[in-house]
């Protein structure tokens, strides 16, 4: 039990740490080839933070176990709106523009109601995998489109491109760059090891700990950027993060892994989780559309229906 435990440690440890080297040392080749700011902002590091859901989700599908890849993406969603928006907004209550709620917030909604779609269809196969590949690439043009009129964006963005330079330049950046991806894999693997072992050590199902352990472990990055821009009150851009990380958690990881083997939805997760998870998003939505500001008091419930939620799935 002891070296099951230790896997998920050590996998957790180096999930994060190679996520923050695979972040910098893409960002600091992108502006060494001139790249704009907005652009690496807007994908290399919403994308980068999902990076451990991905590998995870690869990683156990390669070895035939779907409930932890599709679990893996169900629960960070559901973490990503009630555990790191909740610890944000009791930090510090933030405001959200008017153009992150209709534009990202609705697509955010409407993947989530495509994941409920194909869940009661029971199997994410390659060809819908395509689809959800080709939803996000429509997204990301659209969001350059978008992107070019708001000013505010395209100033965090720089900020937050600055902050992850590394100093060294290219002649650094590539090989923290390879580092943070071989560090990637090797903590996806670990993590997925010691997550099949715990939960049949303790004769709990791979879809919980999938749903919580994994997933809060996954969400780690998305939780410590958001936590850092809160205080430095640029909550606006790391909204938008999360809001994209849920997005690209569906459309990229369920659709890039169902490339390489078709995903089985069990019947736990399709009658329960994901219709948890739906509902998150559209509470996570109402939220932060009144006033536009999410309150300490609406953060405190998130964690407290985050705490009920993984509560029920173990007691379940």
């Amino acid at each position: 039990m002891e070296s099951s435990v230790a896997l998920l440690l050590s996998g957790l440890v180096l999930l994060v740490l190679s996520g923050e080297a695979l972040i910098r040392g893409a960002v600091t080749t992108a502006v060494a080839f001139r790249l704009p700011p907005l652009i690496i902002g807007l994908t290399i590091i919403a994308l980068g933070t999902s990076a451990p859901e991905f590998t995870v989700s690869v990683q156990a599908a390669l070895v035939d176990q779907a409930d932890i890849a599709i679990g893996n993406v169900i629960g960070s969603n559901i973490a990503n709106i009630l555990l790191v928006l909740g610890v944000m907004a009791l930090i510090n209550p933030f405001q959200v523009t008017g153009e992150t709620l209709k534009r990202d917030g609705l697509v955010m909604l409407s993947v989530s109601a495509l994941l409920v779609a194909m869940a009661y269809w029971g199997m994410i196969s390659a060809v819908m995998g395509a689809g959800l590949l080709g939803l996000l690439l429509i997204y990301i043009v659209s969001l350059y489109r978008g992107a070019q009129s708001e000013s505010q964006g395209a100033k965090e963005a720089s900020e937050n491109v600055t902050e992850n330079v590394l100093p060294g330049g290219l002649f650094l950046a590539v090989p923290v760059m390879i580092a943070g991806l071989i560090g990637l894999i090797w903590g996806a693997d670990l993590m997925v090891t010691g997550a099949i072992q715990l939960a049949r050590g303790f004769g709990i199902s791979e879809a919980v700990i999938a749903l919580s352990i994994v997933a809060v472990g996954t969400s780690l990055p998305e939780l410590a950027v958001s936590v850092v821009a809160s205080i430095r009150g640029q909550a606006g851009l790391a909204v938008g993060n999360i809001i994209g990380s849920n997005i690209s958690n569906i459309l990229l990881i369920l659709g890039g892994t169902s490339l390489l083997a078709p995903l089985a939805i069990s019947d736990v997760l399709a009658n329960r989780d994901v219709w948890v998870m739906m509902g998150v998003a559209v509470l996570g939505v109402y939220f932060m559309s009144t006033h536009r500001t999410m309150s300490r008091l609406e953060g405190g419930l998130c964690l407290a229906l985050y705490i009920a939620y993984i509560g029920f799935i173990y007691g379940a």
